[in-house]
């Protein structure tokens, strides 16, 4: 293999030297010459760590594409179009000799140094002709051909002049004066004259490899396949994947297996695909492969960035101080070489990363020398303004939005960061960034309660960006449908839509881990419901082994397991749980709807547990900081508890009128749980005020008609969501308030569902563990 020439360049070579010899009329001399800087100056292509643009895969131009380009075009010859003179000369290249000439005769092509460029002269024969200037970039591409001509060796020519031979072979038809015999070809000059034809020793010596390697011989000069390889790095870098089977097969037969293997190959086929296989052991042996092809070539062109990718990749491994160091050494390379782009990514990284593991980075020593998140995102949108990096912009607009949130600050100034991210993201082009982007409004969405709209965002997001976006932004986008799904009880649609994730779309074990525990979290969540403990307990058993990196889901794994202790009974475990979760979320300065959270759950603990003045105060604190973040659900959730402690307390008029205000926008969000939840309270409240009435000598039986109506609403909720013990204990206070009323028959119909509920819990129960 070439490292530059090839048949396509020998092609646009003689292109060129039918335009120097004015062979082309006025009218055509635009279009050909577009041709031709379209192939000799393809598209700029960025480094591979970073894109703020699209960009096209610059594939091999092919005979036909010569054809369709000049089939129309006219000559100066009235009985020839340019295709024709075109295949005159190309077919007049008939041995490797007649190819070192034609080499040789570009230097005519060029003005002599000092003349400059000159436009039709008339030669001494009559024949007018253009000569072009050595710093046209028509002119660097005839002298930097005719340079790689020069250095190559007679095994690189052979092949080339091979491969020119199987390139033209097409247009042979076209091409020669007379029809090719199959038996007698005659694309050398010199087998005619030494008798060779096929099937002869000397043929077969000189070109019996011409069929075998009619398929494999490689078109793309190594120039060529290194600029594809960086387009593929920035693709395998933007959507997130593996690198395709068809991808690689291709590249195999462009490397060859004689050719000299580029460093980036060591990147794009091995490395990537072995880091998203999570074969991390082979990732960092092919990526320290690359460093040793970077030094021996002396080329620290892209050091910084395997340097960058060491430092993700030790992170993706779970060695943070190791990431850091080899972070710290990618900030120094990118300032030594001048890369502005690198240094603003890996800063931008350290800061996400300091966000997402702060316990990690701590324990590693590296958590002083971060400085504050928000000094940080400044510094970055700065620094991205002044360099013009629109996608390191975007993303930092993306994180102040998300710090905003996450520390309760205002919601307006959130929205207002995400718009001016969508705004940079649609100007510039930026689809990358439009996933993360989607992502981050319909969590907002979410945490304003409307659920509703959040799941459209991440449905427009899979339809409409789901080609362009990595696959990290579509499989959170499936994630987060589901879990909305499970709210509202339908657990087979949200594990459909988990199961409709292919493995074959992604191949990356990373993917699949996130998808796994998700479902995971789901099937356990349904299990504590359906009060199937040990089918709850294996599920929570196998995530916590398994010990999931992810966040989120690790704060879901730890409420569930409260959950399962509360269930239990263990309330002395579940509240010292709670606590311990907080100081570590307060230490890390962790999302503050985690926080909320936990606060709630440890006010509906203390009343249960028969201490609801403790319990009040927490819950006041909790729905006064989910007012002021303006974070809805969470002030419903608080709400709830709060309600449901001042019906213990006693104050059933107040508890019920809390209920009302917010129970039409809870249903509205679709939380099935919480509804239930809210009309229990209701219920129970309602009692209290007809016991209050009977105690004044009122009539009570309206109070105790309206109980007996929100049980059975609170009843079809818990039903919804396979809530057995909440299906239950609704059935048995309906069963005591009909004994209140008097309905024996109703009582005893009540008393007997639930005992039924309470019967198919426990055989589905047994089912489910076999």
């Amino acid at each position: 293999m070439a490292r530059y020439l090839n048949p396509q360049k020998i092609s646009l070579l003689v292109l060129s030297s039918l335009y120097c010899d004015s062979v082309l009329p006025v009218s055509a001399t635009l279009p050909i010459l577009s041709f031709i800087t379209a192939q000799i100056i393809p598209p700029s292509l960025p480094h591979f760590a970073l894109s703020d643009s699209e960009n096209s895969n610059n594939g091999v131009v092919s005979i036909h594409d010569f054809e369709n380009a000049l089939a129309s075009v006219a000559s100066i010859s009235p009985d020839q179009t340019l295709l024709d003179l075109f295949l005159e000369r190309l077919w007049s290249i008939d041995s490797l000799d007649a190819l070192h000439e034609f080499f040789d005769g570009l230097s005519d092509l060029l003005a002599k140094p000092g003349q400059g460029a000159t436009g039709p002269e008339a030669e001494p024969s009559g024949k007018r002709r253009i000569y072009l200037s050595r710093t046209s970039p028509l002119g660097m591409f005839i002298r930097r051909a005719q340079l790689e001509f020069t250095r190559l060796q007679f095994y690189d020519a052979s092949k080339l002049w091979s491969a020119f031979i199987n390139y033209r072979q097409p247009t042979a038809a076209s091409g020669l004066e007379q029809t090719e015999d199959p038996e007698n070809p005659v694309f050398d000059a010199n087998l005619p004259n030494l008798d060779a034809i096929r099937g002869d020793d000397l043929f077969e010596a000189a070109y019996g490899h011409l069929a075998r390697d009619k398929k494999t011989d490689a078109l793309a000069s190594t120039d060529e396949i290194e600029r594809l390889l960086a387009f593929q790095i920035d693709q395998l870098q933007r959507f997130g994947n593996r690198v395709p089977d068809d991808m690689k097969e291709g590249l195999r037969q462009m490397l060859g297996p004689t050719s000299t293997t580029p460093s980036l190959a060591h990147f794009v086929s091995r490395f990537f695909d072995a880091w998203r296989a999570g074969d991390y052991t082979s990732s960092f042996d092919h990526l320290h492969r690359y460093f040793d092809y970077t030094m021996q070539t002396r080329d620290k062109t892209y050091y910084q960035y395997a340097l960058l990718h060491m430092a993700i990749l030790q992170a993706d491994f779970g060695c943070f101080s190791e990431a850091i160091a080899a972070m710290n050494e990618t900030i120094a390379t990118a300032r030594e070489n001048q890369d502005m782009s690198c240094l603003n990514f890996s800063l931008s990284w350290l800061n996400h990363l300091s966000k997402a593991y702060p316990k990690q980075i701590k324990a590693s020593g590296y958590g002083g020398m971060l400085g504050t998140e928000r000094d940080g995102l400044a510094f970055l949108k700065s620094k991205a303004k002044e360099t013009k990096m629109w996608s390191l912009l975007s993303a930092t607009l993306l994180s102040e939005a998300k710090m905003l949130l996450s520390n309760g600050g205002p919601v307006p100034r959130a929205f207002e960061q995400i718009f001016q991210c969508s705004h940079l993201n649609i100007t510039h082009c930026l689809t990358s960034n439009q996933g993360a982007q989607m992502l981050m409004q319909a969590s907002m969405y979410g945490r304003l309660g409307m659920t509703h709209l959040s799941n459209t965002y991440c449905d427009v997001l899979r339809v409409c960006y789901g080609s362009v976006c990595p696959v990290d932004d579509i499989l959170r986008s499936i994630c987060h449908t589901a879990f909305i799904s499970s709210q509202s009880g339908s657990y087979s649609e949200a594990l459909k839509i988990l199961e409709s994730v292919k493995t074959a779309d992604h191949r990356t074990l990373k993917f699949h881990q996130y998808v796994v525990n998700n479902s995971a979290l789901l099937r356990a969540k349904r299990a504590l419901r359906r009060s199937d403990t040990d089918t709850a307990a294996h599920f929570i058993r196998q995530l916590q082994s398994f010990s999931p990196s992810d966040p989120e889901i690790l704060f879901q794994l730890a409420t569930l397991s409260i959950h399962q202790q509360i269930r239990n009974g263990c309330y002395s475990a579940a509240l010292q749980r709670i606590e311990d979760l907080l100081a570590e979320l307060k230490a890390e300065d962790a999302d503050l709807y985690q926080r909320i959270h936990l606060l709630t759950m440890k006010a509906m603990l203390f009343c249960r547990t028969g201490e609801p003045e403790k319990g009040f105060s927490v819950a006041m604190r909790a729905a006064s900081a989910a007012h002021r973040a303006r974070l809805w659900p969470a002030l419903w959730e608080a709400v709830c508890v709060i309600a449901e402690t001042l019906v213990a307390l006693g104050e059933f008029a107040a508890a019920s009128r809390l209920a009302d205000a917010i129970i039409p926008q809870v249903l509205e969000a679709g939380d099935k749980q919480l509804c239930a939840k809210l009309y229990a309270v209701q219920a129970d409240a309602h009692v209290g005020l007809g016991g209050h009435a009977m105690a004044s000598g009122s009539s009570y039986e309206a109070e105790i008609v309206q109980a007996d109506l929100f049980l059975d609403k609170a009843g079809q909720c818990f039903h919804q969501i396979e809530d057995v013990r909440g299906e239950s204990e609704t059935l048995a206070k309906k069963a005591l308030l009909g004994k209140l009323r008097g309905d024996e028959a109703g009582a005893a119909k009540a008393a007997t569902e639930s005992a039924k509920v309470v019967d198919e819990a426990g055989e589905r129960g047994v089912g489910v563990i076999c």
